[in-house]
């Protein structure tokens, strides 16, 4: 691992050490046209020339890291190793000072220390680490300290603490004291850390487009006393409802033929996140795992990548959509609602979490960008269009 460490720092370093150099000869030349320009108008002209494109060619590298930072991780604003190297060349390049870092990428001063020192530790890891303090005590010492303590009921605290360090392990008297008065500590509790730590290393954050869907089922009440089977799916990356089928039954056979479907029309995912219910645990699951290539995972209620942006999806379903239909008559009526809550939900309604952008806009990579404040100019292709069976005018630019 030294060995490894060592050859990371000594890559960054000639990476910055080169930047310095390829800037060095880049202003020379500048100075060098800049000197020629006074033998003419010519001259003087070329200077400008080149200067103008020095500055393009240093906001297009500027702009191109900004982008590929709001595209790549909307909800998680984080550059990744390869932009790291990439910032830190263009400083050296350009010579821009450290304090003017936030000016140019939108990050902290502290931010590129960090970078810079985990440089030289050899770790250019997404990461902080975490340094456990030396007067910090765990809690295998405080739960000895009350094993101790509950054995020998007439120990003081200067005894428990000689009897600690009778097992080479410093422990203050007034150390004993604190914990002591403090409730004992719980074996469950590091178990339970334990637990979530795992959990939490299993979650999938979406990347890309198509990378994790969850999908779930749900039922709508056909002159609300027939139940039917509704089968709801979601991007998470760019929250575009890729599916919302109405089920001719509720097995399993009917979930994989809708999510074929689907998968037809956008692809199949790499992961899909589901609870479980029988028919995604099914043997006809499985199959459809195994002909399309997809891992399947297991969320959890409450915790961030798990089926619950599917079921704020349903919420939004039952009470924003269907709710506002007096009586869903047939099944035809039910897949009707269903296709235009897809398009409403797709094309025309903004989300909070992706900046008030629609899902396609997201999906398919085209540019959004929050509006200013400043922005109080009403453009002229305004597509509007009524949904007849809610009664909801929905809005949107032209394409």
């Amino acid at each position: 691992m030294e060995v490894f460490e060592v050859a990371v720092s000594l890559i960054v370093k000639s990476l910055v050490l080169s930047a310095r150099w390829a800037g060095q000869r880049r202003l020379l030349c500048l100075r060098q046209a800049a000197a020629r320009a006074g033998a003419g108008e010519l001259a003087h002209l070329r200077a400008e020339l080149m200067a103008v494109r020095d500055e393009n060619q240093r906001l297009q590298s500027e702009n191109r890291l900004l982008r590929s930072r709001v595209r790549q991780a909307p909800r998680r604003k984080r550059y990744s190793l390869m932009q790291r190297l990439q910032i830190l060349w263009h400083m050296s390049y350009y010579r821009i000072p450290r304090s003017r870092v936030k000016e140019h990428f939108a990050i902290a001063k502290s931010s590129l220390y960090r970078w810079l020192h985990a440089a030289e530790r050899g770790d250019m890891s997404d990461k902080r680490r975490k340094h456990e303090s030396p007067r910090q005590t765990p809690a295998q010492i405080a739960r000895l300290i009350w094993d101790i303590f509950e054995s020998n009921p007439h120990f003081g605290r200067h005894r428990i603490a000689m009897t600690v360090w009778a097992l080479r392990v410093f422990v203050a008297a007034s150390t004993v004291r604190n914990i002591l008065l403090r409730p004992k500590p719980s074996r469950r509790s590091s178990a339970l850390a334990v637990r979530k730590q795992e959990r939490k290393s299993r979650q999938i954050v979406a990347c890309y487009p198509n990378h994790v869907w969850s999908v779930d089922r749900t039922r709508v009440w056909r002159w609300r006393i027939w139940p039917t089977w509704v089968l709801v799916g979601i991007d998470h990356y760019s929250r575009m409802v890729t599916t919302t089928c109405a089920l001719e039954g509720p097995n399993a056979g009917w979930v994989t033929t809708a999510l074929e479907s689907a998968f037809a029309r956008y692809g199949a995912p790499k992961y899909i996140v589901t609870d479980q219910e029988s028919v995604f645990t099914s043997d006809a699951f499985a199959e459809l795992k195994e002909r399309w290539g997809f891992k399947q995972r297991f969320g959890a209620v409450g915790q961030h990548g798990s089926i619950t942006v599917t079921e704020r999806v349903i919420w939004t379903l039952k009470h924003e959509w269907l709710n506002r239909v007096a009586v869903i008559c047939g099944f035809d009526h039910v897949g009707r609602l269903l296709d235009d809550f897809g398009v409403y939900q797709n094309c025309y309604r903004g989300h909070m979490t992706l900046g008030g952008a629609p899902p396609v806009a997201l999906y398919y990579g085209d540019e959004w960008h929050k509006p200013p404040r400043s922005a109080k100019t009403l453009p002229g292709n305004i597509e509007r269009r009524l949904f007849p069976d809610v009664n909801i005018t929905a809005y949107r630019l032209a394409p």
